[in-house]
C-alpha cells in the first residue's frame, strides 16, 4: 500500500487551492484531524487515507511517484518540456513554497524581489511557465529551492528528499 507523507499533503493541496476544511469534508475527519496530519502530529491517519487521498489528487492530476515526489500530471508536456533550464511553473513555485512554509512575503525577503512577482506568479494556472520581465529571476528562485534541498527536476516535478533529510537531522 502507498503512503502519502504530511508534507506531499500539504503542498498538493496548496498548489490545487483547495483548503483544510475541504479535505476534511473529504475523508470525513475533522478540519483539526488534517492541521494534525500536516504538521506531522498524528500516528496513523496516513495508513488509513492515504488511499482515498492518493485518488482524490490524481483525479485533480497531482501523483506522487514517491515519498519525496509531488508531480502535476500534464497531457501537454512536450509544449513545457524543451530542457530550458529558466522554465517555472506556477506548480513548481507554489509546491516549493509551501514544502519550506514560506509565506510570500518571507520568499519575496529571502529572494530579495517584489512579493507582487511572487503574488502574480501564483495567480496563473499551473501548467503556465512563469516568464518575469527578469529571465535572472527564474534562475535565481529556482537556486534559491535548490540550496534549500528542493529540486525542480522538470516543469511538473518537486523532488525534495535532501529539504527533508536536513531538517531531520535536528
Amino acid at each position: 500500500m502507498k503512503i502519502i507523507t504530511n508534507i506531499q499533503l500539504r503542498a498538493a493541496r496548496q498548489v490545487l487551492n483547495i483548503g483544510i476544511i475541504d479535505i476534511a469534508k473529504l475523508l470525513s475527519v475533522s478540519k483539526a484531524t488534517i492541521s494534525k496530519a500536516e504538521l506531522g502530529k498524528t500516528r496513523d491517519f496516513f495508513f488509513k487515507h492515504s488511499a482515498r487521498l492518493i485518488d482524490f489528487f490524481q483525479q485533480n492530476n497531482i501523483i506522487f511517484p514517491n515519498e519525496y515526489t509531488i508531480r502535476l500530471i500534464s497531457d501537454n508536456s512536450s509544449e513545457l518540456f524543451n530542457k530550458q533550464i529558466e522554465i517555472l511553473t506556477r506548480f513548481q513555485l507554489r509546491g516549493a513554497r509551501c514544502i519550506l512554509n514560506f509565506s510570500q512575503q518571507s520568499l519575496a525577503n529571502h529572494l530579495d524581489i517584489d512579493k507582487g512577482v511572487i503574488s502574480r506568479a501564483e495567480l496563473l494556472d499551473n501548467l503556465r511557465k512563469i516568464n518575469p520581465n527578469n529571465l535572472n529571476v527564474i534562475n535565481h528562485i529556482k537556486n534559491m529551492f535548490l540550496q534549500y534541498g528542493i529540486e525542480l527536476t522538470d516543469p511538473y516535478s518537486i523532488f525534495f528528499k535532501k529539504y527533508v533529510d536536513s531538517t531531520s537531522s535536528y
